[in-house]
């Protein structure tokens, strides 16, 4: 006999049909590219039964934090976009969760302090054994709200993609003829206060199942509420998951759970519903340039000339600059690096007696975060005369 089967699951099934197609998400504000994410919420993000074994957890296809190419979910997306992410795909949603186990998965995510959560909870709060044992609206509303509370105390950072609940209803509405899925809908157990008596036209059942549709509506709106309540880190995907309709060839051989083609369209709809994401411009340069330029000699049988390099931005020194120029005549160091003063020396030395002076010339400036702008040079070259 299978398992009783998380609802979530079956949620994301019916989100997927008439979700939006794959692109970059264009409904939210721009953020810069995340270098980690989660997910957080229940069995649909756990991707269960997509991979053969009924009710099983099959992480690596999941709609947000999956690592299949068939799915190509939020994570693959933010890679293919240029995010520094890899491998920061944390997946802590828990088949089987309610709105009352969020809490807990919400002080798992605090521990990583993720940039990105996606959050998908509510379907096993309408998804029970009877009408009766659905969660209360208030009580939802209030463990929803205690959740987000954990998490914008302890990552006030981490921005958070808040999915709709998919309408259970339209789950019935697409299998309920089919034998097979009555078969495992009534051995599984599965979503009762819905999907029990799935043909009847009995008035107490037709009411049921609206009730059950109902609260699933009900929930969406305190989904809303409590996201807008977080609206610099939260964004409600606008009931786009409810709005949706799903597929057979989405289902998986559960008839309740997104087949791996499901979570490929769970994947896409989010994704264009979600955030603007951008990549982070690398901060401005600061100009620099040659600030002064000196020199020394020695002499013997040959001589030496030593030119000390000065590098400024106009009111300090930098140090940590690479110089590098050329000499004109003899042979020695054509590089040095700048220390705490802004200056660094080279020299060329066993120069012959014959000549009669030598001159080094600055060709470059290096150093990260900083640009040469050679044009401001006070000097670029200096001529060495022998001593």
């Amino acid at each position: 006999m299978l398992r009783r089967l998380g609802t979530a699951a079956l949620l994301a099934s019916l989100v997927l049909g008439g979700l939006l197609t794959t692109g970059a998400a264009a409904a939210g504000p721009a953020l810069p590219l995340p270098a980690s994410m989660a997910a957080v919420g229940d069995s649909i993000s756990q991707a269960a039964s997509s991979a053969g074994s009924l009710g099983a957890d099959a992480p690596q296809n999941s709609w947000s934090t999956g690592t299949s190419s068939s799915v190509n979910s939020h994570y693959l997306r933010l890679l293919a976009a240029g995010a520094p992410i890899s491998g920061a795909n944390h997946n802590l949603s828990v088949s089987g969760a309610k709105a009352a186990n969020l809490a807990a998965q919400m002080q798992n995510v605090v521990a990583i302090q993720p940039d990105y959560l996606t959050v998908e909870i509510g379907g096993n709060d309408v998804c029970t054994d009877t009408v009766g044992q659905m969660t209360a609206v208030a009580d939802f509303r209030a463990q929803i709200e205690s959740a987000m509370a954990i998490l914008a105390a302890g990552s006030p950072g981490t921005h958070v993609f808040m999915a709709s609940i998919p309408d259970a209803y339209q789950l019935w509405a697409l299998f309920k003829d089919d034998f097979w899925a009555r078969f495992i809908w009534s051995v599984g157990g599965i979503c009762q206060s819905l999907l029990a008596n799935p043909t009847s036209t009995q008035a107490t059942d037709v009411q049921r199942r609206l009730a059950v549709r109902q609260r699933n509506i009900d929930f969406n709106t305190q989904l809303a509420a409590v996201c807008a309540a977080y609206a610099s880190t939260c964004l409600w995907d606008g009931n786009a998951v409810f709005d949706t309709r799903f597929a057979k060839s989405d289902v998986a051989g559960d008839y309740f759970h997104p087949s791996v083609a499901g979570q490929a369209k769970l994947a896409a709809g989010t994704w264009a519903v979600g955030y603007t994401w951008t990549a982070t411009p690398p901060p401005p340069a600061t100009p620099m340039w040659v600030g002064g330029m000196s020199s020394t000699t020695t002499s013997g049988r040959t001589w030496t000339a030593t030119v000390t390099v000065a590098v400024t931005d106009g009111s300090q020194p930098v140090p940590g600059v690479l110089v590098t120029g050329t000499w004109s005549a003899g042979s020695g160091a054509t590089t040095c690096t700048t220390t705490a003063s802004g200056t660094c020396s080279v020299t060329s030395s066993s120069l012959n007696k014959k000549t009669a002076s030598v001159r080094f010339t600055v060709s470059s400036l290096a150093r990260e975060g900083w640009v040469y702008t050679s044009g401001s040079n006070v000097v670029s070259s200096l001529l060495v005369n022998k001593p």
